[in-house]
């Protein structure tokens, strides 16, 4: 049995929304363990000039495994 804490992250980048989930995902990998699995809940992008897409944002709801002290 297992539990765990689900927080919402926001990765933003110009090259696409791949590559935003996967900036998310980086650094918050780099900060906090045990990220175990993520849901894609938003997915948006800034207009620039000419209504050209400009920047991707994507939200993720990303789950952290609760570890059992002991």
């Amino acid at each position: 049995m297992s539990t765990f804490k689900m927080t919402t992250l926001v990765g933003e980048s110009s090259e696409g929304f791949e590559d935003a989930i996967r900036t998310a995902l980086k650094t918050s990998g780099d900060a906090v363990r045990g990220q175990t699995w993520m849901k894609v809940s938003d997915i948006r992008a800034n207009l620039g000039e000419g209504a050209e897409i400009d920047r991707w944002q994507v939200a993720v709801e990303v789950a952290f495994k609760v570890e059992e002290e002991g």
